[in-house]
C-alpha cells in the first residue's frame, strides 16, 4: 500500500503575478488588433488608389495613341494642302479664287424707343416703398 500521497491545495483565486500579466497582456492585445485594423483599411485605400491611377494610365495612353494617329494623318500632304486652303484661305498657282457675297443687305435693326425719364419720388416716398412695398 505504498500509493504516493496527493495533496489537493485548496483552488482559489490565481496568484498576483498572473493577474498583473492578464491585466497588462489584454490592453496589448486590444492595441495589436486597433494597429493591424488601421493597416489593412490603409492598405485597401492605397490599393484603390492604385487601381484609379492604372486606370487613368490606360486611357492616356489609348489617347496618346489618337493624337499620334491624328499627327501621322496631319503630315499627310492632302491634309496639309486642306487645312492651306480652308483655314489659312491659300489657293494653288492656276487657281482662281471664288468670293461669294450675299445679295441680301442686313438691315439694322430699328432703334429702341426710350422712355421720357419720369419725375423723381419724393424721399419720403422712397423710403416708405422700401420698407412696406
Amino acid at each position: 500500500m505504498d500509493e504516493p500521497v496527493v495533496v489537493r491545495h485548496p483552488v482559489g483565486p490565481p496568484p498576483l503575478a498572473l493577474r498583473l500579466a492578464a491585466i497588462l497582456a489584454v490592453p496589448l492585445v486590444l492595441y495589436a488588433l486597433v494597429a493591424i485594423g488601421q493597416k489593412a483599411v490603409a492598405n485597401y485605400q492605397l490599393n484603390q488608389q492604385a487601381d484609379a491611377l492604372r486606370a487613368e494610365i490606360t486611357s492616356l495612353r489609348s489617347e496618346n495613341v489618337n493624337l499620334q494617329q491624328q499627327i501621322e494623318t496631319a503630315r499627310t500632304d492632302t491634309a496639309i494642302e486642306t487645312i492651306a486652303r480652308e483655314q489659312l484661305g491659300l489657293i494653288k498657282p492656276g487657281d482662281h479664287p471664288v468670293v461669294v457675297i450675299s445679295s441680301q443687305t442686313q438691315s439694322a435693326p430699328p432703334p429702341a424707343q426710350v422712355a421720357p425719364p419720369s419725375a423723381p419720388k419724393p424721399t419720403w416716398r422712397q423710403w416708405w416703398d422700401y420698407l412696406f412695398g
